[in-house]
């Protein structure tokens, strides 16, 4: 819905892959998966960036961050959800991919049925925890 207003068109510069836990019977046993749920990457947007340095324990180093991206209405996005963005992906840029899990997904609509700015989104609160290591 972004892309319909021609200067927010290239507004999403990153691409999300999007992994879901489902539940997988093999037999008469279920276990957890994780899935992919989409086809293609999704273009998204990572904004407000408050990454920390690394905090440092006896056993480990590890990095956490919270961060906000944003995407379109359509997008599949749950809670819980692991989230793998490149940023610049829809840019052509190949960057390290970075690992997020989704927090709530929050809906902004035009109050005109975007017909006025054309900037309806979705915003998900990002959350990364991850051992730093080789």
């Amino acid at each position: 819905m972004i892309f319909d207003n021609p200067v927010f068109r290239s507004w999403y510069t990153d691409t999300v892959d999007i992994y879901r836990t489902e539940t997988v019977m093999d037999g008469n046993i279920s276990r957890q998966e994780r899935r992919k749920i989409n086809k293609v990457s999704v273009p998204c947007r990572i904004y407000k960036p408050e990454k920390g340095g690394p905090n440092m324990t006896g056993t480990a180093a590890r990095e956490r961050s919270l961060e906000k991206m944003a995407c379109d209405l359509a997008v599949d996005i749950q809670a819980g959800d692991e989230l793998i963005i490149i940023r610049g992906g829809t840019l052509g840029y190949v960057n390290k991919a970075e690992r997020y899990f989704a927090g709530n997904p929050v809906s902004y609509y035009d109050p005109v049925g975007g017909a006025l700015t054309g900037l309806q989104h979705k915003e998900i609160g990002l959350l990364m925890d991850n051992l730093i290591g080789r």
